[in-house]
Parts: structure tokens; sequence; C-alpha cells
């Protein structure tokens, strides 16, 4: 019987009545798929470590929506620095616009998670429960036994269990390791909210990582949309050798292989995620009948060696440059704190026969790891009293305080318009942070 030809003017995961086709790839050895092994451990190894890392005293990576606060590696953002997020976000798509531009979809085939937790661990479930592909696609087309029904509840069970790891450690980074296992110790009735998020999450993966898999990345991934618009003649793809066609012996390994179903003898398309899956199984083949590698490799599409002096990838690194001096230069002018100057709630002002007193509050978060001391003074104090509960205040890392001040002035000094300059200081070391903050002063009209 002739091997199914696969069309590239189709998706390769539906047959032609538009249902779903569920791909089983073969599984192959070789120099890439070794490679491509060592690369997930390390990336999921990091992906669950680094919630239990810390940096001065602080989780390495913890996006504490709620508070508005993020810490990476180091550094507290807030809201109001947006202006430094952008930098990484911008940077981070910028930089994977380039790699694109110069090494293909090596992203999609080699690190972004729905290839490395699929490939790297539900897919080896798989193996582990039903056994090597064939195995697995025999179960597809023959009736359902007991043995198959018993295998296939066992291969749920684990991806259950996976997707509830991925799915915890995931959350981990917005709610904090340390506190999630404190969550986890109350138990659900105690946090009911995480524990329905977590919940919500691990049915997500579940369903992603272990049924929807390739119709996300052609389907529903912008990435795969795009990538047209990224590549061009030198940019690195997995491609196959026209010019020696001869040497195919059309065994349909490298189809098989595929974990988006697609034959890469047809050129280069929009499904394939540059996995290499292809290269190894034709490499294997290629040994057997005696013939050299690289019927299927990685090669630039114009058959040239890359360029990273092309002007777009000049562009790409230049807008990268320019988001890390972005970047550094507003890290270097990070204070260690945070001020702000709000008139209070109540009265705007109180007045007496002699005298007008406003109340102000000043909002002091100590962005910093260390302990700070902070005091307070007015620069027109020749006509303005600075009245306050306290003298110095102490902020531990990370502290945020309300300084109720009073600004108390005599009704033959006042005059509309007339503003209050109070300067807050660190009171061990000014010339490490000092801000000059500014309001108007209120009265009556006369």
């Amino acid at each position: 019987m002739a091997k199914k030809q696969i069309s590239a003017d189709i998706l390769s995961s539906i047959d032609e009545h538009g249902n779903r086709l569920y791909l089983q790839p073969a599984e192959v050895k070789g120099f890439y798929r070794d490679w491509r092994t060592k690369v997930q451990v390390l990336l999921m190894f990091v992906f669950l470590a680094t919630p239990w890392t810390t940096i001065n005293g602080m989780q390495s990576i913890l996006l504490d929506i709620p508070q508005r606060e993020f810490y990476i590696f180091g550094f507290l953002f807030r809201a109001h620095n947006a202006p430094l997020i952008f930098f990484l976000l911008f940077g981070g798509a910028i930089t994977l616009a380039f790699v694109t531009t110069v090494w293909g979809r090596v992203w999609c085939g080699w690190a972004c998670p729905q290839t490395v937790f699929i490939d790297g661990v539900f897919r080896r479930i798989e193996y582990f429960v039903e056994g090597n592909y064939l195995n697995r696609r025999k179960m597809q087309t023959e009736p359902m036994t007991v043995s198959t029904f018993t295998k296939k509840i066992v291969k749920w069970i684990l991806f259950t269990l996976a997707s509830s790891l991925i799915a915890h450690s995931f959350l981990a980074y917005f709610v904090g390791a340390k506190s999630f296992i404190q969550i986890i110790e109350d138990g659900p009735s105690a946090n009911m909210t995480v524990f329905i998020v977590a919940q919500f999450f691990t049915a997500l993966f579940l369903f992603d990582f272990g049924w929807f898999r390739e119709q996300f990345c052609t389907i529903m991934c912008p990435y795969g949309r795009i990538q047209g618009l990224l590549l061009d003649k030198n940019s690195l793809a997995v491609a196959y050798e026209e010019k020696r066609e001869a040497d195919c012996v059309k065994c349909n390994r490298c189809v098989s292989a595929c974990p988006i179903g697609i034959d890469i003898r047809n050129g280069l398309q929009m499904e394939c995620i540059a996995c290499t899956a292809c290269i190894d199984a034709c490499d294997e083949i290629m040994e057997k009948v005696e013939k050299p590698k690289g019927l299927i490799k990685y090669k630039t599409l114009d058959d040239q060696p890359i360029k990273l002096t092309k002007p777009r990838s000049l562009l790409y690194l230049v807008a990268i440059l320019l988001c890390i001096v972005g970047l550094s230069y507003n890290l270097i002018h990070l204070e260690h704190s945070e001020v702000f100057l709000v008139r209070a709630k109540d009265e705007p002002f109180k007045a007496s026969e002699t005298d007008i007193i406003n109340h102000f509050k000043i909002h002091v978060t100590n962005q910093s790891f260390a302990i700070r001391k902070y005091k307070l003074r007015t620069e027109n104090h020749e006509m303005i009293e600075l009245i306050k509960a306290q003298n110095e205040i102490t902020l531990k890392p990370k502290e945020f305080r309300e300084w109720h001040v009073f600004a108390k002035i005599s009704r033959t000094e006042f005059k509309p318009q007339l503003k209050i300059k109070l300067t807050i200081f660190d009171s061990e070391n000014e010339k490490d942070f000092s801000r000059t903050l500014e309001a108007e002063l209120l009265g009556p009209a006369n």
C-alpha cells in the first residue's frame, strides 16, 4: 500500500472532514534528540527551582499582582515603575524577533514551554504507560479493551499529577513559594480563591499538554503566524536538501517523527516548529542505507552562512541595545525609597483666630533590602512650623508607612497660593536619598 502523502496546503492534524487527527509521533534517537533532552531538563529545573531561590532575602522572581509589587532578580518594581517593565517586555520581544531572524524558530523547537512540557514530560509518560508510537497508534484504531482502558486511566492520572505540579509551580511565581506551602497546609477552605485558581490552571495545562497539543501551535499561537514576517532567505531553518532528492528512500520516517505531522519535503511550512525530530529520524535511515547524513538538516534557505550584519538583524540589535541602556540607566538611578505627599482626607485645614493648620500625609516606601531611617524638614521654616508625632521614622526593607504631618502658619503670614516645601531625607546619609515635596497651603478666603 502506498504511503499517504502529506499536502502542504492543508493542516496535517485534520482530516478531509475537518476532524482532529490525534498524532502519535515516532520516537527518535540522535544528536539533536540528545541535546534537546539536556536543554529540556535544564529549563524544567530552572522553572521549578527559581521560586525557591532568593536574592537579598526576597524570592528571585515574585509577581505580586494584588500588591502591585514585582521582584525580579533583586530589584523591586512597582506600578509606577511601568517604564522599566516596558524595557523588559519590549526588549524580550525584540530579542525573540532577532533570534528568529537569525536562527529561525529555535525558540519553538527548543525552549517554548509548550514544546518543553509536551515533549519532555507528557510524551514520556505516554511512552512509559502505553509503549512506543506503534503501540499507541494501534490502540487508537483497535476496539477498547480492559488493558487499553486501564492504561488510559493510568496515563491521565499521571497527566493530572504532572499538570498539578506545573500549575502549582507556576502560581508560586505569583503567590510566593513559601507562602504557597503554607496555603497548601492550611487547606482549601482557608484559601478558597487560590485553590480555585490552582485547579483552573491544572485543568488548563491538562487540556493543553494532554490533549490540545500541536493544535495550539498551528491554530492559536500568534508567533507561528508572524514568523513569515521575521524570516528571510538567510534565516536558519530545518530544511530538506532537494538536490539530494535521489537519496530519499520514501520511508516517511520524517513524517512519522514530526510532532506537528507535516512533511518537511514539501518545503518550509508555517506549522514547522524546527524541533529537529525529522533530522534525527532521517539521519538514522541514511546510516542504515549507507548514505551521507544531512538529507534534512539545519541550513539557511539561500545556502549561505548566517549573516548577523544584515540590515534587519542590525536594526534589532540596535533596539535591543537601546533597551539594555535604558533599563540599565533607570536601574542605576532607581532610588532606594519612594515618597509621595498627599493631603489628608479630613478637613483640608483648620483655622483659629491666630493660626491655620494644614494636615498632610507622606507615603514612604523603603524599596531597598536594608533598614532605612528618615527625617523631615521644611525649606520655608521661617514662617511655617512643622508638627509631627515622630521626628524620625524607621522602615524595614519593603515596608510602607504613612507619616502624618501638620503645617502651622500664622494668619498674618498666610496668603493665597502659598506653597510648603518639605524635604524628606535619609537621616544616616542625606546624599544617598533626599526628596523635596511641594504642596499648596489652604486657608480661609479672608
